[in-house]
């Protein structure tokens, strides 16, 4: 039984084994693969020659003292490790061993370095970590600091702990025992006169042994720092690095020379096809990343580095990288470059307060690093991702060193991004990069090829002939919305680039290119383009006769079409464009317009109508009978004109709107508060009762008008205004939204006129407003305006409906006298019991307010019991 730290130990048996945790009683589980290796290095006979527990190669393990353990078997040994057992993850993050597209880059090369045992752990088992080869399996095992001793009967093997490696031999037969002595006190006294004589502790660690008959022989090991001159001089380079490891303080090596000793041993890793530790070791010695990078072919290297490929002697220039293995050196590249990095970027981390995050800010040969750093990890992105194994992990990785802040040779990384057409990491990197004019001249170079292509292969369809791969290219319409997305986030900085790339947008494909400037996706810290430019380009903007996303015109044959159905013209030219632009603005209100502008709106559709409309076809009063194109153009401007937050000028619209255009002029002069003129529109020149009607409910439940519009629609049909005929309404009314002088047909004492002076549909649509909105009208009003021999018959349902309200007022009023008369009883009763109270006052109470004693003074009790003097009570 071995124990391997303060809750596990190792029990052989005769002819198994178990690692038991003490603290559950339960073994520690085995993977297969670990019985395996096990059972390989025993030759499957089970059979342990011997079993040693051994301190950890890394730091973190021997400060928890917890310990390997040593299975020896006839020609190998096999040392275990307790670990913590890794759950079934993806299995393409298994054989990422380089750490090329690792997540968290701060834990590459953990392995390295060690890292604690969790105990935490739930489920813990065994793992291999090294394997040590021998010719003569061993009658015992000794552990001589940083030594490994093998009793092979004839002599006794020394290797190196931290190397593995066979060092020495030292010619003992059959010893009885070995005994390592690490400090070894001499005889030589300090001072011979003293009480308590003292002793140098000046000897080497020494080793002893007992052989027979009874031969006792002791070995000093030489000093650390011989060894590791004598390792580095026999260019054993493994052990020197092992020796140094594993006794940092005795290391003799300055910090230089010990970073030049990692550096050429990891260049002795490389050619030995070690990569893994190769880079390892290259980033311990924080070697210059350049001479690492001429370790690959010249045509991977940035071109600053190719002059001094011919001169690198650590090439090896009868062994070329290619095919697999260049992919596998590739990533072990990566994954060392990726660690330069995040230390370049995490070295001032410690030193930053307040925890406030800037943007990385280096000298020049800093940033002449991360620029070598950051090209070649893109060129070996790159290569990596058409290997399909790696393809997609190559891709993401590369997406995120390219959107990220980088400091990539931008003429070197476009070209090879370029040639081998990654251009959507390209245009990422464009992108991070500011280069905007470069990536929206890539897409439009994209979508020029695209369309091409999509070109190229109807003809080959047509002709028989089998159509030509385009790669990777996606659609002539894809790069379309590309641009327009790009262009979306560009603000005023960057106006002219926006004007310029929209152009051929919206010529192909106007609906996308007027989302550019309609759908602006820029965050609030940036200024938008003004809307005033953006309406000048727009109208200086070319359409092809046959775009895409034109839309056919569409006129509502009813007013049962939905209301929230918005008419839609189809951007057939620049002014339709300028249009559409404007009146999506202001209804979407994403920013505020001038008056101008809201102006400019009515002066375009009035200037399309007028050009829309043929010379023979004249405008109908209505425009829900207006058709065509003429109709599409009528019903813009009537929804704007009635929109809400339409900000223009109404006064100036009146005069250049034709007299034809009823409602528009209706609706100008709402805008204006003119609801006379607008009725008298509707009842008298269109004689629309319901259309007079509906435009005093919705003016009444909007607000904008009182309940004296229903009397002054009253006062429209019962006394209409006079034309210069006599006439009274009719076609030869006075022009639309000009002063007019109304008289009335009757006078005061009109009563006793004949019904037959008024037209009967006037009088017959007054009856209809009275019946229907009784409660709207004043009663004195709408019976002062009726003639007198108008028949009360029609009239019953409006006199009841006033007798009820008048009924349901008095009621109402009774009501609310009498709960206003219990009110009044309650209070009274309140009152008298509070005045019922009373108060017992001692001459010892003092006031709350003052502090002074009541006395027999006039005293105020308030209602939640404190006493205050008179003149102490607060002001209500």
């Amino acid at each position: 039984m071995l124990l391997l730290s303060e809750s596990h130990a190792f029990v052989q048996g005769r002819k198994d084994w178990v690692v038991l945790n003490l603290d559950s009683g339960r073994p520690l589980s085995v993977q297969e693969d670990v019985l395996r290796h096990v059972g390989e290095v025993l030759e499957a006979a089970g059979v342990v020659c011997d079993a040693v527990a051994l301190p950890s190669c890394y730091a973190a393990r021997r400060r928890q003292n917890v310990l390997d353990l040593l299975l020896c078997g006839k020609r190998r040994g096999v040392i275990l490790t307790i670990d913590a057992e890794m759950g079934g993850g993806p299995a393409h993050e298994d054989n990422d061993v380089y750490g090329a597209f690792k997540e968290d880059v701060s834990r590459l090369g953990e392995e390295s370095d060690g890292k604690p045992l969790d105990v935490s752990a739930r489920q813990l088992g065994m793992k291999v970590e090294r394997v040590i080869a021998y010719d003569v399996p061993p009658r015992g095992v000794y552990y001589h600091h940083p030594f490994l001793l093998l009793d092979q009967g004839e002599q006794i093997a020394v290797y190196n702990f931290g190397s593995l490696q066979l060092v020495q031999t030292l010619p003992v037969k059959a010893p009885y025992g070995v005994c390592a002595a690490i400090n070894v006190t001499s005889a030589t006294v300090v001072d011979p006169y003293d009480s308590a004589p003292q002793f140098w502790d000046d000897q080497p660690p020494t080793l002893y042994t007992v052989a027979p008959p009874f031969e006792v022989q002791s070995f000093q090991m030489l000093s650390i720092a011989q060894q590791v001159a004598a390792s580095m001089g026999n260019r054993r380079l493994e052990d020197a690095v092992a020796l140094c490891k594993l006794c940092p303080e005795e290391s003799p090596l300055s910090d230089a020379d010990q970073r030049k000793l990692y550096s050429d041993y990891g260049f002795e890793l490389f050619r030995s096809g070690r990569r893994k530790e190769a880079m390892s070791f290259f980033f311990e010695s924080a070697i210059d990343v350049m001479d690492v990078l001429l370790l690959f072919p010249r045509n991977l290297l940035p071109r600053k580095a190719s002059a001094l490929h011919k001169d690198n002697s650590n090439n090896d220039k009868d062994h070329a990288l290619e095919g697999d293995e260049l992919v596998e050196n590739l990533l072990a590249l990566i994954g060392f470059l990726r660690r330069k990095r995040n230390a370049f970027l995490h070295r001032d981390d410690n030193s930053s307060t307040m925890g406030f995050r800037f943007r990385h800010t280096f000298g020049s040969s800093d940033e002449s690093a991360l620029e070598l750093i950051d090209t070649m990890l893109v060129k070996c992105l790159v290569v990596v991702a058409e290997k399909a194994e790696y393809e997609e992990r190559a891709k993401r990785a590369l997406l995120e060193v390219v959107t990220g802040q980088n400091w990539c040779e931008i003429s070197e990384a476009e070209v090879f991004l370029r040639a081998h057409r990654h251009f959507k990491a390209l245009l990422a990197f464009y992108s991070a990069r500011k280069l905007h004019r470069k990536a929206l001249e890539l897409l439009e170079d994209l979508e020029r090829s695209a369309a091409s292509a999509a070109t190229l292969d109807e003809k080959t369809e047509n002709g028989g002939m089998e159509p030509q791969s385009t790669g990777d290219l996606q659609s002539s319409y894809d790069y379309m919305v590309l641009i327009a997305q790009y262009l979306r986030v560009l603000g005023k900085k960057h106006a002219e680039l926006v004007f310029e790339f929209s152009r051929r947008v919206l010529l192909v494909n106007p609906t996308l290119g007027l989302s550019i400037f309609t759908q602006r996706e820029l965050p609030n810290t940036k200024q938008d383009i003004d809307p005033a430019a953006i309406l000048q380009h727009l109208k200086s903007c070319s359409i092809a006769a046959s775009s895409d996303g034109v839309n056919d015109v569409e006129t509502p044959e009813s007013e049962g079409a939905e209301e929230s159905a918005k008419p839609i013209l189809p951007l057939t030219s620049s002014q339709m464009l300028a249009i559409e632009y404007l009146t999506q603005v202001i209804y979407e209100g994403s920013c505020q317009l001038t008056p101008r502008l809201h102006d400019e709106v009515v002066y375009l559709l009035l200037d399309s109508i007028q050009a829309k409309t043929p010379q023979k076809q004249r405008l109908t009063s209505r425009v829900e009978s207006q058709r065509g194109m003429t109709g599409l153009l009528r019903h813009k401007l009537l929804e704007f004109l009635e929109f809400p937050a339409a900000a223009y000028h109404p006064e100036r619209m009146l005069s250049r709107t034709p007299t034809e255009m009823v409602d528009e002029h209706a609706a100008l002069l709402s805008k204006l508060g003119r609801h006379r003129e607008v009725l008298q529109l509707y009842a008298l020149e269109l004689k629309d009762a319901a259309l007079a009607e509906a435009y005093c409910n919705r003016c009444y439940e909007s607000k904008t008008a009182d309940s004296s519009i229903y009397s002054t629609l009253l006062t429209i049909y019962l006394r209409p205004p006079f034309t210069a005929g006599g006439q009274a309404g009719g076609s030869t009314s006075p022009s639309v939204g000009s002063p007019q002088q109304a008289s009335a047909l009757w006078n005061r004492s009109g009563r006793s006129a004949s019904l037959s002076g008024l037209q009967s549909e006037a009088v017959n649509a007054a009856i209809n407003v009275l019946n229907k909105y009784a409660e709207r009208i004043d009663v004195s009003t709408a019976l002062e305006l009726l003639p007198a021999d108008v028949a009360a018959a029609p009239l019953a349902g409006f006199f009841r409906r006033v007798l009820e309200r008048q009924v349901e007022r008095f009621r109402n009023g009774q009501v609310k006298k009498q709960l206003s008369k219990m009110e009044n009883f309650k209070v009274r009763e309140q009152l008298s019991t509070k005045r019922k109270g009373s108060v017992t006052v001692w001459s010892s109470q003092r006031c709350q307010s003052c502090g002074k004693t009541l006395g027999t003074g006039t005293f105020v009790r308030l209602p939640n019991g404190t006493l205050l003097h008179y003149s102490c009570q607060p002001v209500p």
